[in-house]
Formats: C-alpha cells, structure tokens, sequence
C-alpha cells in the first residue's frame, strides 16, 4: 500500500496543481461544443500534475526511510554496486537478476559490513539489499494495425552476501513450478525428499556438493520458511531473492522490507550445515588478542640464563 501523502507538499508543486486548475477553468468558460477539446487537455494536466506530486513525495520518503535504515547499521551506506559488484557482473548470473528485453539494473540499494555466523562462528561479511529491475518486451496485434511494442517493468527483491569461500561451481534452489509440483514435470537434482522434490527445484553441477548442502535440517528451514524464497550460490555471492513475510512499517516503500531480507539471510548462513563449508575450504580465522581486551597477552619469551663463572 502506497504510503499517505503528507500536508506538507512543496510549494513548487502547489503551484503546478493552481495553474493546472486554473487551464482546466479557462479552457471551460464557452457556452457551445468547442470547449470540450480544452476539457480533456486540462483534465489530462491536471492527473498529470497529481501523479508527478505523489511521485516525488514518495521518492523523498523512500530516500529518507533507506537512510534512517543504515543509520541502524554501522559502516552501512547507500550503494549504487551491491557489496562492490557492477550490474554488468550481476546481470544473468543469478535468476534474480535477470536481463530482459531493454534496461536493467539496480536500485534502492544499501549495505555494508555484517556479522553472520559460518560453521559456529562469528564472520564479518559484506551484506547488501537492493531492488533489481528490467523490462520485458510485449507485442499487441490489432486486426489491420502494425503491431503495437510496449515494455513492462519489473522488479525483483534481493538480498545478498559475499561469502569467505568460493563454491566454485554454482548451485540454485528455487520454487517448483505448478506443473512440478504435481508431478507432471521435474527437472533438476532429486533428493531423498519426495516432499522437497514437490516444492523446490534444485540445481547443481555437483551433485555431492548439492546433497551436503541441503542436509535433513536445511531442508525442513526451507520448507518451512522459505517456501516462495529464491536460494543461489556462485563463486562468493549467496543471493537470496523473493518477499518476506513481515514488514518494518515505520519505514517507507520497499525499505519496509529491508530489515525482514536481512533477518532471513544471516538466517539461511547460519543454518547452512558446516560440512558443506568444510568442503568448500573454510578455515575459522584466527583470533585477534587486540580485538578481544580480556585476552592474556601472549608470555614473554625467558630471559637469557646468565653466564656460568667458567664461560667468564
């Protein structure tokens, strides 16, 4: 639901909505038929005016709600590449970032560094959320009339994390179509799971690889809760794409859904079993005794012993 519009609309526009109003009076002061042409061209400037009005307010508030979004994380920031990758290296490279027919890109994107938990433990990652969009071509045909090109816009919901390790070899779990659901159709990797089949479609060049992943507990998270949610690996990036199920409705436009992406990935890393981290090369850092000021300082190494009376 669009956000309300507030009383205090700028004057500028004010002003546009007056003169509007204004052309659509004039334009109506005849007494015969001639004035129904002006009718239309003020009532049409007048709508106009109004949407470019609802417009602009809602891009002020959305761009006030990312920053009072990132001002609750430090280090976080408004992005224009998502965890430091261009569009260029986004785009077909995941489901979630598709190519389209024309434009596309990112937008509304924010992030910065975030603890996630890795195999039990804590590590700093880079995190973003960010609105991917692009344009679908759509041809009308009319009987006797060249056909019509229009494009569609669309958007998809991302969340994303680069990651420690590299998986090497891409691996993607997505929601199973209707056709698949019922049985008809399945592509994919199959699991053990007759249910999990029905529901997921699961992608993976290496299949040893796909089957430590998605281990018993997995599996039962993402039935449960990510049921609609779109799961993609490729080489440091882990994407999580699809809506939430709840919204921070002290924010505004697609920011209400920020906080809710962000729980649901530290979410997915965390369960994430740890032999498929293992097998993916990751090794716990090392602790930082300056990180951490309850930490003994390492012993000194022994002084010399002093010299006996018969080396003098």
């Amino acid at each position: 639901m669009a956000p309300p519009v507030s009383g205090a609309v700028e004057a500028g526009s004010v002003a546009l909505l007056d003169r509007a109003t204004h052309l659509l009076l004039a334009v109506t002061g005849g007494d015969d038929g001639s004035w129904l042409p002006g009718l239309m061209v003020g009532l049409f400037g007048v709508a106009m005016a109004i949407a470019w009005t609802l417009q602009r307010h809602q891009r002020r508030e959305l761009r006030d709600a990312l920053n009072r979004f990132v001002e609750r994380h430090d280090g976080w920031h408004l992005q224009a590449w998502p965890c430091g990758v261009h569009a260029n290296q986004l785009v077909s490279r995941f489901e979630a970032t598709p190519r389209g027919d024309r434009r596309y890109g990112v937008e509304s994107a924010v992030g910065g560094p975030a603890e996630v938990e890795i195999s039990g433990t804590t590590v700093r990652c880079q995190v973003a959320c960010f609105v991917w969009f692009h344009e679908r071509r759509r041809t009308q045909r009319s009987r006797g009339r060249h056909a019509r090109r229009t494009y569609d816009r669309r958007t998809e919901l991302v969340a994303m994390c680069q990651l420690p390790v590299h998986t090497h070899r891409a691996v993607s779990i997505l929601p199973e179509s209707a056709l698949g659901r019922v049985g008809l159709t399945r592509s994919g990797q199959q699991l053990e799971s007759e249910s999990f089949n029905r529901r997921f479609r699961v992608e993976g060049r290496d299949r040893a690889l796909v089957v430590t992943l998605l281990d018993a507990g997995l599996q039962e998270l993402l039935a449960a809760e990510y049921g609609a949610r779109g799961i993609e690996l490729s080489d440091d990036l882990l994407v999580l794409s699809g809506e939430p199920t709840h919204r921070d409705r002290s924010l505004a436009g697609v920011a209400q859904t920020y906080p809710a992406i962000l729980q649901d990935l530290t979410r997915l890393v965390r369960n994430i079993p740890p032999p498929f981290w293992r097998a993916l090369g990751f090794q716990r850092p090392a602790p930082d005794p300056a990180a951490d000021p309850a930490t003994p300082p390492p012993p000194r190494p022994a002084p010399p012993p002093p010299p006996r009376p018969e080396d003098r």
